[in-house]
């Protein structure tokens, strides 16, 4: 089973400027993602392996967590500035027992002076524990991606 989770905000800044911040460098992912402990860590530190910014679809990305762990995200498709997909190339321990993959997606759709930002994220359950415990991660991970979204918002609107 897949669990889907959502998070969205809509920003009064051009969509060049929000998907910069959001996307166009990978160390900015530390500075958004304050995660939502005790299950969804922080993100530290970010990035790229083997090349600059920005990713390109193929590219691999180094991500800490919070809780010491370490990840390892594909870029699968990164146009800007209107789209970056990734999914997980390598997963930490918790992941690994939950999930087989989780595939994130980020759009951004101008409207006049705002930018609509969506934040879609797949997470694909993998046996007992990932039924047991999917849901309860799901809904804990979708509350740290609006959160993200919205500390986002709020460096924007200053």
């Amino acid at each position: 089973m897949t669990i889907a989770c959502r998070a969205e905000v809509t920003i009064r800044r051009p969509v060049e400027e929000v998907f910069e911040k959001a996307a166009g460098r990978t160390d900015g992912l530390a500075r958004y993602f304050v995660g939502n402990p005790p299950l969804v860590p922080a993100i530290r530190s970010a990035r790229l392996l083997d090349r600059a910014d920005p990713p390109v679809a193929g590219a691999l990305r180094e991500v800490r967590l919070g809780d010491g762990s370490r990840i390892v995200e594909r870029v699968l498709a990164f146009e800007a500035p209107r789209l970056h997909r990734y999914e997980m190339a390598e997963m930490n321990r918790l992941q690994r027992l939950l999930c087989s993959n989780m595939v994130g997606e980020w759009r951004f759709e101008p409207s006049g002076d705002k930018t609509r930002v969506v934040w879609d994220y797949a997470i694909h359950e993998r046996g007992l524990a990932g039924k047991l415990l999917g849901k309860l991660v799901g809904r804990s991970f979708e509350r740290a991606m609006q959160r993200c979204l919205d500390e986002l918002a709020r460096d924007l609107a200053t």
